[in-house]
């Protein structure tokens, strides 16, 4: 299996319902709009089915094909009026043609950045534009590259693991989920490194998964001006899914843009 691949079960495991209030900022935004809805990058599922379950119909298009393969099986457990009102994809960000035009299309917990490339950043966000209703927006979440944060990173501290999250395994025991970055200041890109380990009530070590992943970093003016080559007019950068605005080195950057 390609190391930059995604474990569905380790990640549905470590990955929090609500990652710093980003389930409730697409709740809100879905309730606003309406059906349908778009999502882009949308693994397992965590945000496309609760929506779903609240009445939207919702297109949910993800690529990495064991994540896929989870999504699907996700929906298939599902009751059926809830089921039909979700759409699997496999397609590629980039790339997508699709049929139906959408009042909301979103991309959450940093799915854009998997876009390593101008070009490609550039492209993901024509293909959103074209696929948006008059009244429609796109919105998605960055993190912001924290000069503080990077400096962690720098050094003597380049590459050192770091333990992120411990839960509970279903099947016993805990799963530790640790990460290490190296930033490049001049591509703008961080090469990242999960490791997933669930030991037993032992402490034994039962299974291990190590993902690579390489990742774009991106300020709010490359945001801003990405966001007007592809044709949207109006667009708000916010610090925090509380609507903040943007004003420290080390916020989340949560996007709003209309055409």
């Amino acid at each position: 299996m390609a190391f930059d691949q995604y474990d569905p079960i380790f990640y549905d495991l470590v990955t929090p319902r609500s990652v710093d209030g980003d389930m409730e900022w697409y709740r809100g935004l879905s309730q606003q709009q309406g059906s349908p809805i778009l999502e882009l990058g949308a693994g397992t599922g965590r945000i496309v089915i609760p929506l779903a379950e609240q009445g939207f119909e919702v297109h949910a298009i993800e690529q990495d094909p064991r994540m896929y393969t989870a999504l699907e099986d996700h929906i298939s457990r599902l009751e059926e009026a809830v089921r039909r009102r979700i759409k699997p994809i496999t397609a590629d960000m980039r790339s997508f043609e699709l049929e139906d035009r959408f009042r909301l299309i979103q991309i959450p917990y940093r799915a854009f950045l998997h876009n390593l490339a101008r070009e490609d950043q550039l492209a993901c966000l024509l293909c959103c534009r074209r696929h948006l209703q008059a009244e429609g927006i796109l919105s998605f979440n960055v993190f912001h590259p924290s000069l503080e944060y990077m400096s962690r990173n720098h050094g003597a501290h380049r590459g050192v693991w770091r333990i992120n999250s411990e839960s509970d395994h279903p099947e016993g025991g805990v799963v530790v989920y640790s990460e290490a970055n190296l930033y490049d200041t001049a591509s703008q890109r961080v090469s990242s490194r999960h490791r997933y380990e669930h030991f037993n009530e032992s402490g034994r070590l039962v299974d291990v998964f190590y993902q690579r992943l390489e990742l774009a970093y991106l300020y709010p003016g490359d945001l801003r001006d990405l966001l007007h080559r592809a044709g949207f007019s109006d667009v708000e950068i916010y610090g925090g899914f509380d609507r903040r605005p943007f004003s420290t080195d080390g916020e989340e950057l949560v996007v709003v843009a209309r055409p």
